[in-house]
C-alpha cells in the first residue's frame, strides 16, 4: 500500500469510527470492514420508504455476531477474503463517487467470484435488516417499520437462546 492510500484509508476509516462509536473493527481486518460496510451502502442505500445499511445497522449487526459460535467461520473468512480481493481490483473504490461505486459494484457482479461475494454480503445485509434488533440490526426496528411488519410476541430478551435465568 502506498503512503498516501494509506493515509486516505486511515482518515476513511477514523471518519467512520467517529461517526458511528458503537462500531468496533478488528485492526488487522479493519480495512476490510470499511470495504464492507460501504459496499452494503451501496447494496443497501436510502430509498423513499426503506432505510439504508448504515440506518439499519448491517455492519454492527456483522460486527456484533461474527465471533458468536453460531456465525459461520467459513462465511466471516470469505467475506473479509472477498473485501481484500475487492480492494485489490479497486482500490479507488472509498473515494470514488457514489455514481463511480455503483459502476464497479455492477462491474464486480458480472464474474462468478464478485457475484457470490455480493451475494453474501446481500445475505447477511438481509439478515441484519430483518433480525430482532437485540442481535445489533435492525435499529429502532426501522426495517419493520418500513415494511409495516409486526414482530413476533414475545420477542427475544436475551441473545442466542441463553436463558434469562427464568
Amino acid at each position: 500500500m502506498k503512503r498516501r492510500e494509506f493515509l486516505v484509508t486511515t482518515s476513511l476509516f477514523c471518519t467512520s469510527i467517529s461517526a458511528n462509536t458503537d462500531t468496533f473493527f478488528d485492526t488487522k481486518d479493519s480495512l476490510s470492514w470499511l470495504i464492507i460496510k460501504n459496499v452494503l451502502e451501496i447494496l443497501f442505500p436510502k430509498t423513499q420508504h426503506m432505510p439504508s445499511a448504515s440506518e439499519f445497522g448491517a455492519i454492527d449487526y456483522l460486527l456484533q455476531n461474527k465471533n458468536h459460535k453460531t456465525f459461520n467461520k467459513q462465511d466471516l473468512h470469505y467475506l473479509l477474503q472477498g473485501a481484500k480481493d475487492f480492494n485489490s481490483s479497486f482500490p479507488i473504490f472509498l473515494k470514488a463517487t457514489i455514481d463511480k461505486k455503483n459502476k464497479i459494484i455492477k462491474e464486480v457482479s458480472q464474474n462468478s467470484y464478485g457475484q457470490s461475494w455480493l451475494s453474501f454480503l446481500i445475505y447477511y445485509g438481509l439478515e441484519a435488516m430483518l433480525s430482532d434488533p437485540i442481535y445489533g440490526g435492525n435499529k429502532n426496528m426501522l426495517a419493520y417499520k418500513a415494511l409495516k411488519f409486526q414482530a413476533g410476541q414475545p420477542r427475544p430478551k436475551v441473545k442466542y437462546g441463553k436463558s434469562n435465568g427464568i
